[in-house]
């Protein structure tokens, strides 16, 4: 069966149609199917009694060949062939999957008048193989298929697309989906963005996939939330941040980027919101740290689209401040001058070291506000003050009682000590978009969250760790970034079991190396390879029922 081929130029790139004769009518008896080449591709070509249909012979799950699955009828009663690995099902019409994930590619047949059955394949340009993955991706992610996701993200890279265009597909699809907004599946995406752009060929794929899947797993189900229009926008945003007015706060957002406000105002805007408390545990600050720096790698034309549904974390968030267990840091913090702390010199022009501070963190039996304030008169100004934060939370990681990781009935754990790292570069990141009274404030919430990363050590005692060893000894005397690399693949790989555990090691690792470039230290780096490595509590099912048991058999809240 000799292939005819014809050239057509497309608008990009030029592409190819193979047409071959694969048998004729006489060689198919009614609901049978053979394998047939043309040119290059294998099709399964199929004779119903609707009439004679291609499609491509690989099921796009694993590539086994559907001819040697089963031609039956779908639930509608349609033509379909069934792959007898996994019981995908796809319509023989058009290829469409009624059971299973991704649709298989059909081709246009001819029936001759002497019944010679002509098959064409056109293989698409690369403008067109991306049209077609576009729609599959955003399926894939709507119903959480992982397989799907990864095969269509493997696709698209393959057709050039960028892995900014393939993290924003999902993106945009889960920050308006999320209930409570968007969350650590954005701050994953964020920093696997990063990693995606960072790392060459296939090594792409892992990054973004795993971003990918944190959006679908955390959005599934939920409708998307509508966007309000400009005309319902508050006159002040932090007020209808503080207020919880999300529909006024949405408005305020979607005016100001109406009429032009500069990424620079809108991310002044919502760092003065999330410095005004410490709102849940430090993730107001992260989650809005996470989504400028996304919007900075993706283009900020898509700003539309994430930042109304940031409104939600950032105003909905706990207030930590005005609970019991802040009372006292927030008193000595009110009397705090934080415009003279702005003013502080910086310690590049001191030349003041972190070292005598760390260990005064590390001993305080209060929130060490006022010895926070001191440094930062002293010659640490804020970034000394950030410095110091993020290496005594270093070491409260280095010397974590594993112990305590294994006793489901106590509420501590590893991720309530990661937070004391990932704020600390949330709060630095704040400081040098917009210094000011208010980041200085922010930055004393990170003395009092390294206080709190310690609570655990204050009840138990301090475990004392052995030896560096493995990947923690190597962190201390690689380089960075290689160090870095290695932890974020293998807080990738699988070893974290459920999502909230793989956020917290990547954006966990990403602080670390982010950290560890600003302090001059590799103790971040450290005491990231000690919570990659160390066991970890991953699903949270026994540790909530025995949070549950005790409240229901006592009325009193869990110990934090």
């Amino acid at each position: 069966m000799q292939a005819m081929t014809s050239q057509i130029i497309s608008p990009d790139v030029l592409h190819r149609t193979t047409t071959a004769k694969v048998g004729s009518l006489d060689d198919f008896a009614e609901n049978t199917m053979k394998m047939a080449k043309v040119g290059e591709h294998t099709v399964a070509v199929i004779r119903t009694s609707k009439g004679v249909y291609a499609l491509d012979n690989a099921c796009p799950h694993e590539g086994y060949g559907l001819v040697t699955g089963v031609l039956g009828l779908d639930a509608m009663g349609e033509p379909a062939v069934t792959c007898q690995w996994h019981n995908w099902k796809f319509r023989v019409e058009d290829g469409v999957c009624t059971l299973g994930q991704e649709d298989v590619a059909c081709y246009p047949v001819t029936v001759a008048p002497d019944g010679a059955i002509e098959v064409s394949v056109t293989t698409p340009s690369v403008a067109e193989q991306r049209n077609r993955l576009w729609p599959s991706l955003r399926r894939g992610i709507e119903s959480d298929y992982t397989g799907q996701v990864a095969r269509d993200s493997i696709r698209l890279l393959a057709s050039d697309a960028t892995p900014a265009e393939i993290m924003w597909e999902g993106v945009k699809l889960g920050a308006a989906k999320n209930e409570y907004g968007p969350g650590h599946e954005v701050a994953l995406a964020a920093d696997c963005l990063h990693l995606a752009e960072l790392w060459q060929g296939d090594d792409r794929a892992l990054p973004l996939v795993q971003g990918l899947a944190g959006i679908a797993e955390e959005s599934r189900g939920y409708p998307a939330r509508p966007i309000p229009s400009a005309k319902h926008a508050a006159t002040d945003f932090a007020k209808a941040v503080e207020d919880e007015d999300y529909i006024g706060a949405m408005a305020w957002v979607v005016a100001a980027i109406e009429r032009g406000d500069s990424p620079a105002q809108l991310r002044s805007e919502f760092i003065t919101a999330v410095s005004r408390h410490h709102i849940g545990y430090g993730h107001g600050a992260i989650y809005t740290q996470k989504a400028f720096e996304l919007l900075d790698r993706v283009g900020w034309s898509n700003a539309p689209d994430l930042l109304p549904h940031l409104v939600l974390p950032v105003s909905g968030g706990t207030r930590e401040d005005t609970l019991p267990y802040m009372r006292k840091a927030m008193r000595a913090l009110e009397t705090v001058d934080t415009e003279a702390l702005a003013l502080a010199p910086d310690r590049r022009e001191t030349g003041w070291e972190p070292s005598a501070l760390v260990p005064e963190l590390l001993t305080a039996e209060e929130a060490p506000i006022e010895i926070a304030v001191r440094a930062i008169h002293d010659g640490a100004g804020i970034e000394g003050l950030l410095d110091a934060v993020s290496l005594a939370v270093s070491e409260r990681l280095l010397r974590y009682d594993l112990s305590i990781e294994a006793d489901v009935a106590d509420g501590f754990g590893w991720l309530d000590i990661t937070h004391g790292l990932t704020y600390a570069r949330a709060a630095r990141w704040a400081w040098q978009a917009d210094p000011g009274p208010h980041t200085a404030r922010l930055a004393l919430f990170t003395a009092w969250l390294a206080f709190d990363t310690g609570r655990a050590e204050r009840r138990n005692g301090i475990a004392h760790p052995s030896e560096p060893s493995g990947p923690v000894a190597e962190a201390l005397t690689g380089n960075v970034d290689e160090v870095a690399d290695s932890l974020a693949r293998a807080a990738m790989d699988d070893r974290g079991g459920s999502f909230i555990v793989v956020a917290h090691l990547v954006k966990t690792v990403q602080a670390a190396r982010e950290e560890a470039a600003f302090t001059g230290s590799a103790l971040p780096l450290a005491a990231a390879a000690r919570f990659v490595e160390a066991p970890r509590k991953e699903r949270f099912v026994a540790r909530s029922v025995a949070e549950s048991l005790d409240f229901v058999k006592t009325g009193k809240p869990p110990r934090r």
